[in-house]
């Protein structure tokens, strides 16, 4: 069997070593009955986190919250293994082992945590810690000094193939990251893997492992984030954390003698865990943003939105000398549907009409729910009044298929009004009370005969499927 040959020159620190001066204890650590505790204070400030992300998830249910606590359960148990690699010696290595194969399976759970299936369950969980079984393998034989070839070269192989795995897996909320862009980043990752061992150089293999891994982390959370200023600072503090193994390896080749403090090692993860937590409340601030401007029944605009969107509009019409149109309308009917049918087929309907709106709107206009049964649509950049006009008879006829729910073909009608800025008020609260005059006064010049069909028609339907 071929063995592996060390680089003539400076010889470099064994796997334990390394992995000590990046990790491990430092000169001055508190020691007490022949036991050396520095990594105490990790293990209470790691812990404390869980506590508070365990907390978050109870109250805010947010799906990748459930793969970050994951995340920083793994590192809990990466520091118990130092702790037991720091004050054993028969089973150093195997404690080292594990304590390095945990941030392989902290990166994949970072990963797996940005896409949308996120729920905890054995099939997720499977994914990431299976998915690191050939690395944990790998960086286990490098931990012991193996000096055979092949042992590298099929956890090489086995890791390319079960990262493939886990990465066609992966499902996003958008197409981004691609998969073409994941399946050439673990190909060319796991190429110079392959390309380091075929040189008998395993332990930058291990170094060229935990950076990538950290690097790809940054690259899927800033890809499936909202840009944010927390974002970029955890993403940055991610590609520090990369970072930390080449530059121990480097200064311990450069300067071998030198001293730096656990805490310095140790700050990427704690800058990562405060940007995480930054994400979170801005989200959460976003949320609660959105949800005070919007329906919660159709997701549109709520009145408050739409005065903010009405106020802006007619301040850029003003400065361009263009014409807005404020369109009210109303469904007829609407409390007959509700009292016979019940409230979850009125919540439909609405957003039924919702839909049907939608169709007949540019990108441009801004439809709202304002309450009850009453939307509003504010028009811009329309030529004239009788442009408003041809757009707010479209409105109206929008809803003439109906729609079948409960078994029945419903007929719903609509009522509409509308005003001009500026021709008929440059006040926006003003132009809300001349289209909603406008729009009652169309309802109640409409025939009796022609209401009383609606309000039969929304009730009976045309073709009783019920009966069928």
């Amino acid at each position: 069997m071929p063995t592996r040959s060390r680089p003539s020159g400076p010889r470099r620190p064994s796997p334990g070593t390394r992995y000590i001066r990046v990790y491990g204890p430092q000169r001055g650590g508190f020691t007490g009955a022949g036991l050396n505790f520095a990594v105490v204070p990790d293990f209470v400030a790691i812990g404390g986190l869980i506590a508070v992300f365990w907390t978050l998830l109870r109250r805010t249910r947010q799906s990748r919250l459930n793969f970050w606590l994951v995340g920083w359960v793994l590192l809990l148990i990466h520091i118990v293994a130092q702790f037991v690699a720091q004050n054993t010696t028969g089973s150093a290595n195997g404690a080292y082992s594990v304590a390095v194969s945990m941030l392989v399976m902290i990166a994949n759970a970072f990963i797996w945590a940005s896409n949308d299936q996120l729920e905890i369950g054995w099939r997720n969980l499977s994914i990431v810690v299976f998915s690191a079984v050939p690395d944990a393998a790998f960086l286990t034989c490098d931990t012991y000094g193996i000096q055979t070839v092949w042992p590298y070269v099929a956890m090489t192989a086995l890791g390319t193939g079960s990262m493939l795995w886990m990465l066609r897996a992966w499902r996003g909320a958008t197409d981004h990251p691609t998969l073409r862009w994941r399946t050439s980043l673990v190909v060319a990752a796991y190429a110079v893997q392959g390309a380091l061992v075929a040189l008998h150089q395993p332990d930058e293999a291990v170094t060229w492992m935990l950076v990538w891994h950290y690097l790809a982390v940054a690259e899927f959370y800033r890809v499936t984030s909202p840009p944010s200023a927390s974002v970029r600072f955890t993403v940055v503090s991610f590609i520090a954390w990369a970072f930390v193994f080449p530059v121990a390896d480097l200064m311990g080749v450069l300067w071998p003698n030198a001293h730096v403090d656990a805490e310095v090692w140790n700050l990427p993860k704690f800058l990562v865990a405060t940007g995480m937590t930054f994400t979170l409340l801005e989200e959460q601030l976003s949320n609660a943003e959105y949800a005070s401007l919007h329906d919660d029944l159709t997701g549109l605009p709520n009145r408050r939105m739409l005065a903010r969107r009405l106020r802006e509009t007619t301040e850029a019409a003003r400065a361009a000398g263009s014409v807005v149109a404020l369109v009210v309308i109303d469904l007829d009917g609407f409390k007959e549907i509700n009292d016979t049918l019940g409230h979850a087929a009125g919540d439909e309907v609405l957003r039924w009409a919702a839909r049907q709106f939608r169709t007949q709107l540019r990108p441009q206009d801004a439809l709202a729910r304002l309450g009850g049964d009453e939307f509003a649509v504010v028009l811009t950049e329309i030529a004239d009044r009788d442009a408003a006009q041809r757009t707010a008879q479209r409105l109206q006829h929008a809803l003439d298929a109906g729609m079948v729910i409960l078994g029945r073909q419903l007929a719903i009608r609509a009522s509409v009004g509308f005003s001009i800025y500026p021709d008929e008020s440059d006040d926006v609260d003003r132009l809300y009370a001349i289209a909603d005059r406008a729009m009652y006064d169309r309802k109640q010049r409409r025939p009796e005969q022609e209401l009383a069909a609606d309000r039969a028609d929304s009730l009976l339907s045309r073709t009783d499927h019920s009966r069928s």
